[in-house]
């Protein structure tokens, strides 16, 4: 699962960065709040994690600007600012959850695994199984057969865009967006 950190306070974000990775996030952190909007228009996210108090752009107005362009991806707003003014004020500009600083990691990781089962409806977040196929995200194992391998990078990022959409079809366009975003220069080869 892919997330957005969009955090200037660069020791707290390196932190629930490290923290995440060990659970098998992809992170992309960003620490400014207008290229941190253009982050979140311009790539595909499963999750954003949003401060508040951003040079440049405020984690609101980048929350208002995500939800007037339609854009869904979940958000947990990540702030000090603990007033109940400000908690409705994220709440009612979309966000999914506000968490006041300071925060616990394993509280921050749990959200974030509540958030992204009920987006993904399934039971388990980090065990992905079609027919006899299973695969695990917080180690990258994937099995079949009683045959295992670990996998990570673009590889694991497909293969659960692929099980998580297991029935559907899923274009190369939605692929390509997903995993490498819109202003990738990927090409495709026929």
């Amino acid at each position: 699962m892919k997330i957005l950190l969009i955090e200037d306070e660069y020791s707290l974000a390196d932190a629930i960065s490290e923290t995440l990775k060990k659970e098998n996030f992809t992170i992309n952190m960003v620490i400014d709040g207008e290229e941190g909007e253009n982050e979140a228009l311009t790539n595909v996210y499963d999750l954003i994690l949003l401060d508040v108090m951003l040079p440049n752009k405020s984690g609101f107005e980048i929350l208002r600007g995500l939800r007037e362009e339609n854009i869904t991806t979940p958000v947990i707003m990540l702030t000090a600012k603990s007033e109940i003014s400000d908690k409705l004020n994220g709440l009612e500009n979309g966000a999914d959850d506000y968490i006041t600083k300071p925060f616990h990691m394993r509280e921050l990781v749990a959200r974030i695994k509540i958030i992204l089962k009920r987006n993904v409806n399934i039971k388990d977040i980090n065990i992905l199984e079609y027919k006899d196929l299973k695969l695990d995200l917080r180690t990258g194992k994937m099995s079949s057969n009683n045959i295992e391998i670990s996998i990570c990078g673009k590889e694991l990022e497909l293969l659960e865009i692929l099980l998580l959409n297991k029935s559907q079809i899923v274009s190369r366009e939605i692929l390509a967006n997903k995993i490498w975003g819109y202003n990738s220069e990927a090409e495709y080869i026929m």
